[in-house]
């Protein structure tokens, strides 16, 4: 979370990767808080619905060996979360859906139809810390 005017001082610098918004929110991906994850040896997630970041962040960060893994469930499932979570905008998040496409280039798909919650994490854990 951060305000408008912090994400201005990021656009002044040159320092956004990416930014959109969607569902009444403003997502921004910026460079400088990804470095400092990255320079303490964390593993950064970045969690993204379009396809168009990948090249971004590649680009941002050409140094990074980036692990694309892509959540996929049905449209149905899509629905009736976006329900359950009483945000008011599944309109909206199954427009979304509908053309997000799926990625053919991704190191790992996991569907998130077929496991509990924490197992997209778990996987995605268990692919970049193997044990």
């Amino acid at each position: 979370m951060t305000t408008e005017v912090a994400l201005d001082k990021l656009r002044a610098a040159g320092a956004i990767i990416w930014e959109n918004q969607r569902y009444n929110s403003h997502y921004a991906i910026d460079q400088p808080a990804l470095s400092t994850l990255i320079e303490n040896g964390s593993i950064p997630v970045v969690h993204a619905g379009q396809p168009e970041v990948i090249p971004a962040l590649r680009r941002a960060l050409p140094n990074v060996k980036w692990l694309v893994v892509q959540l996929r469930c049905t449209r149905e499932s899509a629905r009736d979360r976006s329900i359950q979570r009483h945000t008011g905008d599944t309109a909206e998040r199954l427009a979304a859906w509908d053309t997000t496409p799926v990625l053919a280039d991704a190191d790992y798909t996991i569907d998130t139809d077929a496991v509990d919650a924490d197992g997209p994490a778990r996987q995605i854990r268990g692919l970049v810390q193997p044990t």
